[in-house]
Protein backbone atom coordinates (compact mmCIF):
# COMPACT_ATOMS: atom_id res chain seq x y z
CA UNK A 1 0.00 0.00 0.00
CA UNK A 2 1.39 3.41 -0.98
CA UNK A 3 1.68 5.92 1.88
CA UNK A 4 -0.82 8.77 1.79
CA UNK A 5 0.73 12.24 1.77
CA UNK A 6 -1.39 14.52 3.95
CA UNK A 7 -1.35 18.28 3.41
CA UNK A 8 0.87 20.22 5.80
CA UNK A 9 0.22 23.87 4.87
CA UNK A 10 -1.61 25.44 7.84
CA UNK A 11 -3.54 28.67 7.44
CA UNK A 12 -6.52 30.69 8.67
CA UNK A 13 -9.04 32.36 6.40
CA UNK A 14 -11.70 35.03 6.87
CA UNK A 15 -14.66 35.76 4.57
CA UNK A 16 -15.21 39.41 3.64
CA UNK A 17 -18.94 40.04 3.94
CA UNK A 18 -21.06 42.65 2.13
CA UNK A 19 -24.44 43.72 3.50
CA UNK A 20 -26.63 43.82 0.39
CA UNK A 21 -29.25 46.16 1.88
CA UNK A 22 -27.99 48.54 4.62
CA UNK A 23 -29.44 47.62 7.98
CA UNK A 24 -31.01 44.37 6.77
CA UNK A 25 -28.36 42.04 8.21
CA UNK A 26 -28.39 40.10 4.92
CA UNK A 27 -24.80 39.50 3.89
CA UNK A 28 -22.93 37.71 1.12
CA UNK A 29 -19.24 36.77 0.96
CA UNK A 30 -17.48 38.80 -1.73
CA UNK A 31 -13.81 38.15 -0.92
CA UNK A 32 -11.55 36.15 1.34
CA UNK A 33 -8.40 36.89 3.34
CA UNK A 34 -5.94 34.07 4.03
CA UNK A 35 -3.05 34.11 6.52
CA UNK A 36 -0.58 31.23 6.52
CA UNK A 37 1.06 29.99 9.70
CA UNK A 38 4.29 31.54 8.36
CA UNK A 39 2.62 34.96 8.38
CA UNK A 40 2.11 35.28 4.62
CA UNK A 41 -1.24 36.98 3.99
CA UNK A 42 -3.29 37.63 0.87
CA UNK A 43 -6.74 38.90 -0.14
CA UNK A 44 -8.65 37.74 -3.21
CA UNK A 45 -12.05 38.57 -4.64
CA UNK A 46 -14.48 35.70 -4.28
CA UNK A 47 -17.57 36.74 -6.25
CA UNK A 48 -17.36 37.08 -10.04
CA UNK A 49 -18.21 40.27 -11.98
CA UNK A 50 -20.98 38.41 -13.82
CA UNK A 51 -22.60 37.41 -10.51
CA UNK A 52 -22.55 41.02 -9.32
CA UNK A 53 -24.15 42.14 -12.58
CA UNK A 54 -26.89 39.54 -12.22
CA UNK A 55 -27.58 40.37 -8.58
CA UNK A 56 -27.54 44.17 -8.75
CA UNK A 57 -28.66 44.90 -12.32
CA UNK A 58 -28.02 48.52 -13.29
CA UNK A 59 -26.05 48.99 -10.05
CA UNK A 60 -23.72 46.12 -10.97
CA UNK A 61 -20.94 48.40 -12.25
CA UNK A 62 -20.87 50.29 -8.95
CA UNK A 63 -20.84 47.10 -6.92
CA UNK A 64 -17.98 45.71 -9.03
CA UNK A 65 -16.03 48.86 -8.22
CA UNK A 66 -16.75 48.57 -4.48
CA UNK A 67 -15.80 44.89 -4.28
CA UNK A 68 -12.69 45.31 -6.41
CA UNK A 69 -11.56 48.38 -4.46
CA UNK A 70 -12.15 46.60 -1.16
CA UNK A 71 -9.98 43.66 -2.18
CA UNK A 72 -7.24 45.99 -3.44
CA UNK A 73 -7.23 48.11 -0.24
CA UNK A 74 -7.10 45.01 1.96
CA UNK A 75 -4.12 43.65 0.00
CA UNK A 76 -2.32 46.99 0.25
CA UNK A 77 -2.71 46.92 4.04
CA UNK A 78 -1.50 43.32 4.24
CA UNK A 79 1.55 44.23 2.12
CA UNK A 80 2.37 46.93 4.71
CA UNK A 81 2.32 44.35 7.50
CA UNK A 82 -1.09 45.15 9.00
CA UNK A 83 -2.50 42.21 10.97
CA UNK A 84 -5.69 40.71 9.60
CA UNK A 85 -7.45 41.53 12.86
CA UNK A 86 -6.52 45.21 12.43
CA UNK A 87 -7.58 45.65 8.80
CA UNK A 88 -9.66 48.74 7.97
CA UNK A 89 -12.57 48.27 5.56
CA UNK A 90 -12.88 51.08 2.98
CA UNK A 91 -16.68 51.11 2.74
CA UNK A 92 -19.59 50.87 5.15
CA UNK A 93 -21.65 47.70 5.07
CA UNK A 94 -18.55 45.51 4.64
CA UNK A 95 -17.11 43.49 7.50
CA UNK A 96 -14.70 40.66 8.17
CA UNK A 97 -16.33 37.34 9.08
CA UNK A 98 -15.14 34.83 11.65
CA UNK A 99 -11.76 33.14 11.35
CA UNK A 100 -11.62 29.53 10.12
CA UNK A 101 -8.61 27.24 10.30
CA UNK A 102 -7.58 25.13 7.33
CA UNK A 103 -4.89 22.64 6.27
CA UNK A 104 -4.07 22.35 2.57
CA UNK A 105 -1.16 21.86 0.17
CA UNK A 106 -0.50 25.58 -0.40
CA UNK A 107 -2.00 29.07 -0.24
CA UNK A 108 -3.91 28.64 -3.50
CA UNK A 109 -5.69 25.55 -2.25
CA UNK A 110 -6.70 27.40 0.94
CA UNK A 111 -8.38 29.98 -1.29
CA UNK A 112 -10.09 27.16 -3.18
CA UNK A 113 -11.53 25.89 0.10
CA UNK A 114 -12.50 29.41 1.17
CA UNK A 115 -14.23 30.08 -2.14
CA UNK A 116 -16.16 26.81 -1.95
CA UNK A 117 -17.18 27.20 1.71
CA UNK A 118 -17.33 30.98 1.99
CA UNK A 119 -20.64 31.44 0.19
CA UNK A 120 -22.97 30.33 -2.56
CA UNK A 121 -21.52 32.81 -5.06
CA UNK A 122 -17.87 31.79 -4.78
CA UNK A 123 -16.38 30.03 -7.80
CA UNK A 124 -13.97 27.17 -7.17
CA UNK A 125 -12.83 23.99 -8.87
CA UNK A 126 -11.94 22.35 -5.54
CA UNK A 127 -13.22 18.77 -5.56
CA UNK A 128 -14.74 19.06 -9.03
CA UNK A 129 -13.73 17.60 -12.39
CA UNK A 130 -14.01 19.67 -15.54
CA UNK A 131 -15.01 17.69 -18.64
CA UNK A 132 -15.10 19.78 -21.84
CA UNK A 133 -17.01 18.33 -24.78
CA UNK A 134 -15.26 16.66 -27.71
CA UNK A 135 -16.50 19.44 -29.99
CA UNK A 136 -14.91 22.07 -27.75
CA UNK A 137 -11.61 20.18 -27.70
CA UNK A 138 -11.63 20.13 -31.51
CA UNK A 139 -12.33 23.86 -31.65
CA UNK A 140 -9.46 24.51 -29.21
CA UNK A 141 -7.07 22.39 -31.30
CA UNK A 142 -8.12 24.13 -34.53
CA UNK A 143 -7.50 27.58 -33.02
CA UNK A 144 -4.10 26.51 -31.67
CA UNK A 145 -3.16 25.06 -35.08
CA UNK A 146 -4.15 28.27 -36.88
CA UNK A 147 -2.02 30.39 -34.54
CA UNK A 148 0.92 27.98 -34.90
CA UNK A 149 0.72 27.94 -38.70
CA UNK A 150 0.47 31.74 -38.88
CA UNK A 151 3.56 32.10 -36.69
CA UNK A 152 5.65 29.47 -38.49
CA UNK A 153 4.73 31.00 -41.88
CA UNK A 154 6.72 34.07 -40.86
CA UNK A 155 9.88 31.97 -41.14
CA UNK A 156 10.46 31.41 -37.44
CA UNK A 157 10.99 27.68 -37.84
CA UNK A 158 13.02 27.55 -34.62
CA UNK A 159 9.79 28.06 -32.67
CA UNK A 160 8.22 24.83 -33.93
CA UNK A 161 9.55 22.80 -30.98
CA UNK A 162 8.03 25.30 -28.52
CA UNK A 163 4.47 24.25 -29.41
CA UNK A 164 2.57 21.44 -27.67
CA UNK A 165 5.11 20.74 -24.94
CA UNK A 166 4.30 17.87 -22.56
CA UNK A 167 4.83 18.61 -18.86
CA UNK A 168 4.18 16.90 -15.54
CA UNK A 169 2.11 18.81 -13.00
CA UNK A 170 1.49 18.07 -9.29
CA UNK A 171 0.03 14.66 -8.39
CA UNK A 172 1.79 13.31 -11.51
CA UNK A 173 -0.80 14.86 -13.77
CA UNK A 174 0.25 14.99 -17.42
CA UNK A 175 -0.57 18.10 -19.37
CA UNK A 176 0.26 19.67 -22.73
CA UNK A 177 1.18 23.35 -22.75
CA UNK A 178 0.33 25.09 -26.01
CA UNK A 179 3.54 27.13 -26.17
CA UNK A 180 6.55 27.04 -23.84
CA UNK A 181 9.79 28.95 -24.36
CA UNK A 182 12.32 30.88 -22.25
CA UNK A 183 10.16 31.35 -19.17
CA UNK A 184 6.98 32.08 -21.13
CA UNK A 185 4.04 29.67 -21.21
CA UNK A 186 0.75 30.02 -23.08
CA UNK A 187 -2.32 27.92 -23.65
CA UNK A 188 -4.90 28.34 -26.41
CA UNK A 189 -8.68 28.16 -26.45
CA UNK A 190 -11.82 29.72 -27.86
CA UNK A 191 -14.89 31.41 -26.41
CA UNK A 192 -17.80 31.35 -28.83
CA UNK A 193 -21.33 32.75 -28.47
CA UNK A 194 -24.32 30.45 -28.41
CA UNK A 195 -24.65 26.94 -27.03
CA UNK A 196 -20.89 26.30 -27.09
CA UNK A 197 -20.09 29.04 -24.53
CA UNK A 198 -20.59 26.89 -21.42
CA UNK A 199 -18.33 24.06 -22.58
CA UNK A 200 -15.75 26.54 -23.89
CA UNK A 201 -15.63 28.25 -20.51
CA UNK A 202 -15.10 24.96 -18.65
CA UNK A 203 -12.27 24.02 -20.98
CA UNK A 204 -10.65 27.46 -20.64
CA UNK A 205 -10.69 27.07 -16.86
CA UNK A 206 -8.76 23.80 -17.17
CA UNK A 207 -6.18 25.54 -19.38
CA UNK A 208 -5.82 28.31 -16.79
CA UNK A 209 -5.48 25.83 -13.92
CA UNK A 210 -2.72 24.00 -15.82
CA UNK A 211 -0.80 27.25 -16.31
CA UNK A 212 -1.16 28.16 -12.66
CA UNK A 213 0.06 24.73 -11.56
CA UNK A 214 3.04 24.93 -13.93
CA UNK A 215 3.99 28.38 -12.67
CA UNK A 216 3.81 27.23 -9.05
CA UNK A 217 5.82 24.04 -9.53
CA UNK A 218 8.27 25.22 -12.22
CA UNK A 219 8.63 29.01 -11.89
CA UNK A 220 11.87 29.08 -13.87
CA UNK A 221 10.24 27.74 -17.04
CA UNK A 222 6.91 29.56 -16.59
CA UNK A 223 7.65 32.98 -15.13
CA UNK A 224 5.01 34.55 -17.37
CA UNK A 225 1.77 32.79 -18.28
CA UNK A 226 -1.02 33.69 -20.70
CA UNK A 227 -4.22 32.18 -22.04
CA UNK A 228 -4.71 33.22 -25.69
CA UNK A 229 -8.38 33.04 -26.60
CA UNK A 230 -10.00 33.05 -30.01
CA UNK A 231 -12.98 35.37 -29.55
CA UNK A 232 -15.12 35.69 -32.70
CA UNK A 233 -16.67 39.12 -33.03
CA UNK A 234 -20.36 38.85 -33.84
CA UNK A 235 -23.32 41.23 -34.05
CA UNK A 236 -26.82 40.82 -32.66
CA UNK A 237 -28.32 41.13 -36.14
CA UNK A 238 -26.36 38.10 -37.32
CA UNK A 239 -26.57 34.43 -36.35
CA UNK A 240 -26.69 35.15 -32.60
CA UNK A 241 -29.19 36.94 -30.41
CA UNK A 242 -28.34 39.91 -28.21
CA UNK A 243 -28.76 37.68 -25.17
CA UNK A 244 -26.23 35.15 -26.51
CA UNK A 245 -23.70 37.90 -27.17
CA UNK A 246 -24.21 39.37 -23.69
CA UNK A 247 -23.67 35.89 -22.25
CA UNK A 248 -20.43 35.60 -24.23
CA UNK A 249 -19.29 38.95 -22.81
CA UNK A 250 -20.13 37.85 -19.26
CA UNK A 251 -18.25 34.59 -19.85
CA UNK A 252 -15.20 36.54 -20.97
CA UNK A 253 -15.34 38.72 -17.85
CA UNK A 254 -15.41 35.56 -15.75
CA UNK A 255 -12.45 34.02 -17.60
CA UNK A 256 -10.48 37.26 -17.25
CA UNK A 257 -11.35 37.36 -13.53
CA UNK A 258 -10.44 33.70 -13.02
CA UNK A 259 -7.11 34.15 -14.83
CA UNK A 260 -6.13 37.22 -12.81
CA UNK A 261 -6.88 35.36 -9.58
CA UNK A 262 -4.32 32.75 -10.63
CA UNK A 263 -1.58 34.98 -11.99
CA UNK A 264 -2.42 34.31 -15.64
CA UNK A 265 -3.04 37.03 -18.23
CA UNK A 266 -6.07 36.47 -20.45
CA UNK A 267 -5.90 37.84 -24.01
CA UNK A 268 -8.52 37.60 -26.74
CA UNK A 269 -8.19 37.90 -30.50
CA UNK A 270 -10.67 37.68 -33.36
CA UNK A 271 -8.06 36.46 -35.86
CA UNK A 272 -5.24 33.92 -35.60
CA UNK A 273 -2.88 36.36 -37.35
CA UNK A 274 -3.28 38.85 -34.49
CA UNK A 275 -2.66 36.13 -31.92
CA UNK A 276 0.43 34.94 -33.81
CA UNK A 277 1.82 38.49 -33.90
CA UNK A 278 1.45 38.73 -30.13
CA UNK A 279 3.04 35.31 -29.64
CA UNK A 280 6.00 36.34 -31.81
CA UNK A 281 6.57 39.41 -29.63
CA UNK A 282 6.22 37.37 -26.43
CA UNK A 283 8.75 34.78 -27.63
CA UNK A 284 11.29 37.37 -28.75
Amino acid sequence: MLPVELPTFEATWWPVMLETVPGSGERIAVAAVVRAASGQSQARQLITPAALNSMFGSAGAGMRLIVGKTTLVLQQQLDKGVRVEDLSLPFGGILLGGARDCVATDLNEVFEVAFRLGGAFGVSNFGSIETPSAETRRAFDEWADKVRIELLNTGLEELRASFNVNVTLPARKKARIGFLRDGYAANFGVLRPGRSASSDMRALKVKIFDLEALRRTSPLIARRTEIIVGYPEAKADGAYSRRELESQKDSWEFIDFEAKQRGVQALRYAAAREAADHLQRAAA
